[in-house]
């Protein structure tokens, strides 16, 4: 009887606070408790989604157990054992696992306009795995269960779409994760003028260390701040939008474009400052009212930002990188010794790919060890070759293509539709730093790389289908 009237106050809380106060239990039990007091808190957690209908504020409390939150948690931090004698696997992978049980069991689902090819890629997938096993996979169990997490993450392109069946649950979720983009902010912001993470504030233990301020490259929750950049720029498009509301997705735009400065990422500053330009020239939020929010948002902002020392300085030294990229104009590959990927780490992962270009090496040996992530483009074609390139670059490039045919064909028959291009400059944007920062789409990976992704396209199917509802006259 307690336990209900519990379940029933915390049902009635705003999905803010629910996640709040996930996150905060699950950061007490993660750090402070012993082993067996956080494997049964984390299977109640488990449990407790699987009988939820909220799929807006799980997935949302999955991201940040694996992409962080505030500087805790993280990729590899929140972890459950599963069998005896193999490494305990991410919180996140059995919430995925439990997804598409759900999801099998839903009647619901948003119509996939790109489902064939997925289904493709999907095959492909599987002959990668095939594939590996024939050009030479010597590992134990254990290195076929890192095959394994790597799989798992790519079945959210299944369940997604089955779990997240309207307009209101993908707005929930994205309110989270603007949340949890301010924070991060806040946290980036007070570890610079602190020099110490939270993480090492708390004093707790961890890998990452600010020792030099001049060099500070901490950028905290990297995938959130990509959704968080594509929800704020998607529902600044929408004209429904109202100017309380676009006020805050002004400081979360702010925000997420600032954290690329301050973290000094060069193919992160230029890829956000082309998503928002764009996206600024067409569609529609240059407008007088509109320009006035900005600026009273951004004025005292930048104000503030600019009066403070220590932020001065880390501006001037990511301009100081971003003017690096010139030497590359004059031949010099590394941009004076500050960029590897296009010189070492580039040719020695085509080095690997020109032996077996067609097919590439697969998830084998060689493809583990010639897989490397800071050159996206150059580790997709060693590990898929060729075929599996332009397979996976090609879906890329048929979603951009009927996002742009639904926009075209919806000519003043939707008062929203240049929101779809959001999706277009945003997809542009991210393989901007797929090709330049680091790998983002491949055919296997970990949660915190395809929580997103799966999400984006997602949400990308269902204004497909909801425009051509509106299109013919019938609302969803």
């Amino acid at each position: 009887m307690i336990f209900n009237r519990i379940v029933k106050w915390f049902s009635a809380w705003p999905d803010e606070l629910k996640f709040l106060a996930l996150i905060a239990v699950t950061f007490i039990v993660t750090y402070y408790a012993a082993t067996p007091v956080r494997a049964v808190w984390y299977l109640v957690l488990l449990i407790s989604y699987f009988f939820s209908k909220n799929e807006a504020l799980w997935l949302a409390f999955f991201l940040s157990t694996t992409d962080g939150f505030a500087g805790f948690f993280g990729l590899y931090a929140v972890m459950l054992p599963v069998l005896p004698g193999l490494p305990a696997v991410e919180l996140s992978q059995v919430y995925i696992i439990l997804t598409v049980i759900k999801a099998a069991r839903s009647k619901k689902m948003t119509s996939l306009f790109y489902n064939k090819y997925l289904q493709v890629l999907f095959l492909y997938l599987i002959f990668l795995v095939i594939w590996g096993q024939l050009m030479g996979f010597s590992g134990n169990l254990n290195v076929y269960f890192r095959v394994l997490k790597g799989f798992i993450p790519m079945l959210l392109f299944y369940s997604i779409p089955r779990l997240f069946t309207s307009q209101d649950t993908y707005f929930r979720f994205f309110k989270i994760v603007f949340m949890i983009v301010l924070v991060a902010f806040a946290a980036q912001i007070f570890t610079l003028l602190a020099g110490v993470s939270p993480l090492e504030a708390a004093g707790l233990n961890t890998e990452e260390k600010v020792e030099d301020t001049k060099e500070f490259r901490v950028f905290f929750n990297a995938s959130s701040t990509l959704l968080g950049l594509f929800g704020a720029l998607f529902y600044l498009s929408r004209k429904q939008t109202r100017s309380q509301t676009r006020l805050f997705l002004y400081i979360v735009v702010f925000a997420s474009l600032a954290m690329t400065v301050f973290s000094a990422t060069r193919g992160w500053i230029i890829s956000f400052s082309i998503i928002i330009f764009l996206t600024v020239l067409f569609t529609g939020l240059i407008r007088t009212r509109r320009i006035l929010e900005f600026t009273l948002i951004t004025v005292p902002l930048l104000y503030w930002a600019l009066s403070n020392p220590t932020i001065n300085n880390q501006i001037a030294f990511a301009r100081g990188r971003l003017g690096a990229m010139e030497a590359i104009a004059g031949g010099d590959l590394s941009a004076e010794g500050t960029l590897q990927r296009l010189d070492y780490r580039s040719q020695r992962v085509m080095e690997a790919w020109r032996e077996n270009p067609i097919f590439g090496w697969g998830l084998s040996d060689k493809g583990y060890e010639f897989g490397d992530g800071h050159v996206g483009n150059q580790c997709l074609l060693a590990i898929s070759g060729i075929a599996g390139f332009v397979l996976l670059n090609g879906f890329l490039i048929y979603f951009a293509w009927m996002i742009l045919y639904i926009y075209n064909i919806s000519f003043r028959r939707m008062s929203d539709r240049s929101a779809l291009l959001v999706f277009i400059f945003f997809l542009a944007g991210w393989f901007l730093i797929h090709s330049t920062s680091g790998q983002q789409f491949n055919y296997i990976g970990m949660p915190v790389k395809i929580i997103p992704q799966a999400v984006f396209f997602s949400f990308g199917a269902f204004q497909y289908e909801r425009s051509l509802n509106l299109i013919y006259g019938k609302k969803i």
